[in-house]
């Protein structure tokens, strides 16, 4: 690591901006044993930001946004099956098949480890505090996030650049709507560790407040 790199997360860890951002997201959070799937890094970063146990199979692993839409709109036959491993022709870390989905282990170096996590975090999944967040890129379509709707959740929130006043779910951030796909929202602000998600939606009135319905967003969009 260099020494720019290490002075970088030095500041990280000691920065009382950070400290004081996650001590007060934690103070307003009640809803301590949410679940969330999501096909990004998003599950990890948040839960870490709140200090929650990791309840979730997709922490630290990666979907395309198209299985992650498959994944979660038929989430008992995927949970059912099991992960079959295999040599990725672009990626080093471990991946795997459920079926006709890719699950891309990017935080881990063996497979073994992989698995585990997966297994250990599979079994702690709470289907009745669930929450599911997807994103518009990856090629997926209107008709893909309205497949949502009929899910079993406390919560739904699918990040748009298309604005979809009849998806009471979706979340248009409007920087993207010139740009094809939402980009990415996992940016980091140095000052304050947090990221670029935390400002267009509350996430911790979310898993307070959201009790399914029509998983209408509209009272945690920021302005």
């Amino acid at each position: 690591m260099s020494i720019a790199a290490k002075l970088k997360e030095l500041f990280v860890k000691s920065n009382v901006f950070a400290i004081y951002r996650r001590k007060k997201m934690r103070k307003r959070l009640n809803n301590t044993t949410a679940t969330l799937l999501c096909p990004n890094c998003m599950g990890g970063t948040l839960f870490h930001d709140l200090g929650l146990q990791f309840r979730s199979p997709t922490i630290n692993t990666m979907m395309y946004q198209g299985d992650f839409i498959k994944f979660a709109t038929n989430l008992d036959y995927y949970l059912d099956t099991n992960l079959e491993f295999f040599k990725h022709s672009e990626y080093t870390f471990p991946c795997a098949k459920l079926n006709d989905i890719t699950i891309h282990f990017s935080h881990y170096t063996c497979k073994e480890d992989a698995e585990t996590k997966w297994l250990d975090r599979k079994s702690r999944i709470d289907r009745d505090n669930l929450f599911i967040v997807c994103s518009e890129r990856d090629g997926i379509t209107k008709e893909d996030i309205l497949k949502l709707a009929n899910v079993k959740a406390k919560g739904v929130l699918a990040f748009t650049y298309n604005y979809y006043p009849d998806i009471p779910y979706a979340v248009q951030i409007k920087k993207y709507e010139s740009k094809g796909e939402v980009g990415n929202i996992l940016r980091r602000i140095i000052w304050n560790d947090s990221r670029e998600y935390e400002k267009y939606f509350d996430f911790v009135k979310w898993f307070n407040e959201a009790n399914g319905g029509n998983f209408d967003n509209k009272k945690y969009v920021k302005k």
